[in-house]
């Protein structure tokens, strides 16, 4: 159970744990055989980013403030790549349940989609073999394995007490009828509070525990809903490159529409859930 004296132990093992799976999906995302190297690579910057954030009174404020902003990069870069195997993955699956007419409507849909994907993976291939790619890896190493400690006294709970705190007033914020951007907020905070709260799950217990399941929970439900924002957008952005309007682009426009006013509606049913189990994990707890 880490202890507040050991709280620097436990951060920088988790740090270079993230490092180590960001290595280790490296070969894999450049061949671009198998989306989920992708997928775990930016799990692990957001990871690293959100730890660095959370554990940020252990170390030196400028030295935090530089490799996150390195990591936001990569993590930018990594982004705009899984997004498209995101859409191809749904769009794939949406085509395939289709009538036979649409299905092949979908194929010029899914040909242009393909030529984006693949566009985005050369230039993700470029940054992965650049100077910046390695010099941020150089980095990272040689930080987390003698980085600038200001202070070994610090609490992950209270830590973690906070980053909750943060998204429960963002979640009382929101309007009635909250716009994309808005629930864009609520996730990247229900991220932050999820990290930070792994951080301390030894220390908070079951509790702790349930927390967290209840948070992916909520964070998976935001996912979908902002996939669709996104998906949307890219078939605004093939619609509006054409003279004249697909039905087929446009009741898929339908569907993303249906599927964000689902996905709204289960966050603030799974909302509560989550408030009261934070509470229960965190209520006690001292915020730093």
């Amino acid at each position: 159970m880490p202890t507040k004296n050991s709280s620097l132990a436990h951060v920088l093992a988790t740090l270079r744990a993230q490092l180590e799976i960001i290595r280790a999906s490296e070969a894999g995302t450049r061949a671009g055989r198998d989306p989920e190297d992708l997928h775990q690579m930016r799990v692990a910057v957001r990871r690293l980013r959100a730890i660095l954030r959370a554990s940020r009174p252990l170390f030196d404020a400028k030295w935090v403030k530089g490799l996150r902003s390195e990591l936001d990069w990569l993590g930018t870069a990594l982004g705009e790549a899984r997004d498209l195997d995101v859409l191809r993955g749904y769009l794939g699956s949406e085509l395939a349940s289709l009538e036979r007419a649409e299905q092949k409507a979908g194929q010029k849909l899914l040909r242009r989609l393909d030529a984006d994907r693949a566009r985005a993976r050369e230039a993700l291939r470029e940054i992965l073999a650049g100077p910046r790619y390695a010099k941020l890896l150089a980095r990272l190493k040689a930080s987390f394995a003698a980085p600038p400690v200001s202070s070994t006294d610090v609490s992950l709970p209270g830590s973690a007490a906070a980053e909750f705190k943060k998204l429960r007033r963002a979640v009382k914020r929101l309007p009635g009828h909250p716009s994309a951007d808005d629930l864009h907020e609520v996730r990247i905070k229900a991220k932050r509070a999820r990290y930070a709260a792994e951080l301390a799950e030894a220390a908070a217990g079951s509790r702790g525990t349930r927390f967290l399941d209840q948070a992916k929970t909520v964070q998976d439900i935001l996912g979908e809903h902002q996939d669709a924002v996104v998906l949307e957008e890219y078939l605004h952005e093939v619609i509006g490159s054409r003279e004249a309007k697909h039905a087929l682009e446009q009741q898929l426009l339908k569907r993303q529409r249906k599927r964000r006013k689902k996905t709204r509606a289960a966050f603030f049913e799974e909302w509560p859930k989550l408030e009261r189990r934070g509470r229960k994990a965190w209520s006690a707890v001292p915020v730093r």
